[in-house]
């Protein structure tokens, strides 16, 4: 009786540890098997080449925009804090200009001295805006004028003619009823049509001395 208690104590112990082993080796299959999900998981959630280069355009977009604003905020600054000599030089460009167009009066002669002075003033006060106004110098306006061939006063009087019409639009465009004005087609027509002031006013002071000299003669 005793050997057989024994022998049957000795068969559940080696059932036991059978079950065991096998459990081990279950969970050990379930952890491997695990593992191997987790790591397919993440590799499928890794960004790929092409989204990595979206997302490192769209920082760089972000970045360029934040700088545009800061631009922005920084020249607006500047014309407030410039306003007074911006409005000073705004007001003489005015007055320059309606100087020079009497002129043209039929009553009037011109005075190629006194129109040279003027267009000279003219120039300077525009290009001090321009910078005050912390505007981009356009390339296509700051290209010297051709010079005509016949230098006249009917010429000089075209070329007057030319300036009116850009001191009229200068005069008329919004960035100078609103400093804070950040429209980039704004901005962008207001440099021109100033580059193309301070060309034009270049002009007639150039034909003003030609003219000046030639009456003296």
């Amino acid at each position: 009786m005793s050997n057989w208690r024994t022998k049957t104590l000795q068969d559940f112990r080696v059932f036991l540890y059978s079950e065991i082993a096998f459990l081990i080796l279950v969970l050990l299959l379930i952890l491997i098997l695990a593992t191997n999900v987790r790591s397919q998981t993440q590799a499928t959630n890794l960004p790929g080449p092409s989204i990595r280069e979206g997302n490192r355009a769209m920082d760089d977009y972000d970045r360029t925009i934040n700088r545009m604003k800061n631009d922005a905020k920084a020249a607006n600054e500047r014309r407030r804090n410039l306003f007074p000599q911006i409005n000073e030089d705004f007001q003489r460009i005015q007055v320059i200009h309606n100087e020079i167009v009497r002129m043209l009066q039929p009553d009037k002669t011109l005075n190629f001295d006194r129109l040279a002075e003027l267009s000279e003033d003219m120039k300077k006060r525009v290009a001090r805006l321009r910078e005050n106004l912390a505007l981009p110098q356009a390339e296509k306006t700051d290209a010297p004028l051709s010079h005509t061939q016949i230098i006249d006063e009917t010429q000089v009087k075209k070329t007057i003619v030319a300036l009116h019409d850009l001191i009229v639009e200068f005069v008329g465009n919004p960035l100078f009823k609103n400093l804070g004005v950040i429209d980039a087609k704004v901005i962008e027509t207001a440099s021109e049509n100033l580059g193309e002031i301070i060309n034009t006013s270049d002009e007639i002071k150039r034909e003003a001395k030609v003219l000046s000299k030639s009456a003296r003669k």
